[in-house]
């Protein structure tokens, strides 16, 4: 958590593109549900 508070983000995990499209889904609706503020996004590595 800290590292995320410092540098603004951080890697959860790496999944195929449709498995990481589905789990940003997925947070982004329990996030919105629960009222808070997360965001989530996939990136390709680099």
């Amino acid at each position: 958590m800290l590292k995320i508070h410092l540098d603004g983000k951080g890697i959860c995990g790496v999944f195929s593109r449709d498995v990481a499209a589905t789990k940003v889904q997925q947070v982004q609706e329990a996030a919105r549900r629960a009222g808070h503020p997360l965001q989530c996004v996939s990136e390709p590595i680099e």
